[in-house]
């Protein structure tokens, strides 16, 4: 048990629904209607690590809002914003799916949606991008760009 805890939208009422990870596996039902909730919106309170084989599936054929942060541990902005999309993960945890690539793992996706530089937040709705950040940008600012994403 890791105590992580993922946020279910349910697709019949459109409640979010907090559910421990662990327990994802137990059918779990809303809590407001009793419908069966389905994986179709699932909204981790983390941002997930994701790859070139893991990012399609993960962003874009996510029927959501999605920010995928492009960063590599050798650069030091991209660190100290770690903590900071930690904190919006949480924050928006049953509206925006995080996802996480390194770019030097992950060349292929990085190339495909030219990140040229790190750290780059790119916003998706239902797959499609809409909004590209580029370098160390505050907190304040990235929830300004989140808020209009949702």
């Amino acid at each position: 048990m890791n105590g992580r805890n993922i946020i279910a939208k349910c697709d019949k009422c459109g409640a979010r629904n907090r559910i421990p990870e662990n327990r994802m596996r137990d059918r779990p039902v809303c809590g407001k209607c009793r419908a069966p909730l389905t994986t179709t919106l699932i909204y981790p309170e983390y941002p997930l690590n994701v790859n070139d084989q893991s990012f399609f599936n993960e962003v874009v054929q996510f029927p959501g809002a999605a920010a995928a942060f492009f960063w590599a541990p050798s650069c030091p902005h991209c660190v100290r914003m770690l903590p900071v999309i930690d904190e919006l993960a949480k924050q928006y945890a049953g509206k925006i799916k995080f996802v996480k690539l390194v770019t030097e793992q992950s060349p292929a996706t990085a190339s495909r949606f030219d990140v040229l530089g790190v750290p780059t937040l790119i916003l998706f709705k239902a797959g499609r991008q809409v909004n590209r950040l580029f370098g160390a940008i505050p907190k304040e600012q990235l929830e300004y760009h989140l808020h209009a994403l949702l």
